[in-house]
């Protein structure tokens, strides 16, 4: 059954700031950007711009863990979950996801989200411009996901979960052979040279 999205979360966007924004001395908040999205290992705001909260004026916008943040501008809109222990908000330039417990799970919502064909059909579909392509929140809104029974979202992501899992397994072995393949050809290399002499 497909759903549009605003139908199983709540969408609004990014803080508003009028002037570029800096670390402040003392702050708490962390300022979550579009480089700080990371689509396979979620939100790494690990050099974020920190805020002061002065007076709680950030508090209604701070982000939940199962957050999903979506990129709004540019030609690839990634997404990435909020996990636990990210107190922050969102900076302009994107939409904050938050799911409605019980009906969808953040993690089930960004993989559909970051999909290949998800994503050319968002590019394709919904973002307007030809400079710095925009999807608007009322777009964002209207895009219609899948939403299977919670069982079947949780074995989609523990699935997918493991095909991330062997991709990275994949990438360290083919570098861990080339090392070695690069060691002995050298050694031989070397042992040829010394053998000539």
């Amino acid at each position: 059954m497909m759903v549009p999205l605003g139908t199983v979360a709540d969408v609004s966007t990014g803080y508003p700031f009028r002037t570029k924004v800096e670390t402040e001395e003392g702050g708490e908040i962390l300022l979550v950007q579009m480089k700080d999205l990371d689509g396979a290992e979620g939100v790494t705001a690990s050099n974020a711009v920190v805020l002061r909260s002065d007076g709680g004026k950030y508090e209604r916008h701070l982000l939940k863990a199962g957050d999903l943040l979506f990129q709004s501008r540019g030609s690839r809109h990634r997404v990435a979950v909020v996990g636990p222990g990210i107190r922050g908000i969102a900076a302009a330039g994107l939409h904050v996801i938050r799911p409605h417990v019980g009906r969808v799970m953040p993690e089930y919502l960004a993989w559909w989200l970051n999909r290949p064909k998800s994503q050319a059909k968002i590019r394709d579909e919904l973002a307007r411009g030809t400079y710095i392509p925009f999807v608007s929140k009322r777009e964002l809104k209207d895009f219609c996901v899948p939403l299977p029974s919670l069982e079947t979202q949780r074995r989609i992501v523990e699935v997918d979960g493991l095909r991330e899992k062997e991709h990275r397994l994949s990438a360290q072995l083919a570098a861990l052979t080339e090392q070695l393949l690069d060691g002995a050809t050298l050694a031989a290399a070397a042992g040829k040279h010394l053998s000539s002499k």
